[in-house]
């Protein structure tokens, strides 16, 4: 496995959070897996830090990880929520300066979309548009509701149908969770091929490149 870790932010995190966590059966991962030919080397973007057990988990694929800490950029004020649709794409175009010729098969998304404001999630997926090809799919946490509460969480994979949870070692990220309508008007790259509502209010989805 490669593993192409593009920050400082994104760094494994410490063995003291991994004592912290809890898991997280997952439906749709193995749904995911059976979609992608992993015969061949698989390319995966990774939108949070690199957790141990995700590393481990994909060692044993042929796989290119591209870890790309986003969250740690909102923490750190590198996204620019004030900036016009053009400079904010700009910039995530800058996040995303990944070889020439690569195509994505797998994206993270985790819950980071209900991070950004409509704007910037318009600017996100504009900017990651190309690196997608028609068996593109990503994993992302929606919400039943406006009124879900989220917390910054970590996550990671701990096997195929098993995820990781634990808590940020920061404060509350601002964040407005947004109900799924809006979502996938937003989130234009993608659209949802299938969901699954959680006991905690959230709906573990599987969404399809929009190409």
């Amino acid at each position: 496995m490669n593993l192409a870790v593009r920050d400082q932010a994104s760094r494994s995190a410490p063995a003291s959070a991994e004592r912290r966590d809890h898991r997280q059966t997952s439906q749709l991962l193995p749904l995911i897996f059976e979609q992608l030919d992993t015969r061949r080397k698989i390319t995966v973007l990774e939108v949070g830090r690199a957790m141990p057990e995700t590393v481990a988990f994909f060692s044993q694929y042929r796989c290119r990880l591209h870890v790309l800490d986003l969250y740690g950029e909102l923490e750190s004020g590198q996204l620019d929520r004030a900036g016009t649709g053009k400079t904010l794409q700009r910039q995530f175009q800058e996040l995303f300066a990944f070889e020439p010729g690569t195509q994505l098969d797998l994206c993270l998304l985790w819950d980071l979309p209900h991070y950004l404001e409509e704007k910037q999630l318009r600017a996100f997926s504009a900017a990651l548009w190309p690196w997608l090809q028609p068996h593109s799919r990503a994993h992302i946490f929606g919400v039943h509701s406006a009124a879900t509460q989220l917390l910054n969480r970590e996550y990671g994979i701990v096997n195929i149908d098993s995820l990781s949870v634990r808590p940020r070692e920061t404060e509350q990220l601002k964040h407005s969770p947004h109900p799924q309508s809006f979502l996938s008007e937003w989130l234009t790259c993608f659209s949802t091929s299938r969901g699954v509502l959680l006991g905690d209010g959230k709906i573990e989805s599987i969404m399809s490149a929009r190409l």
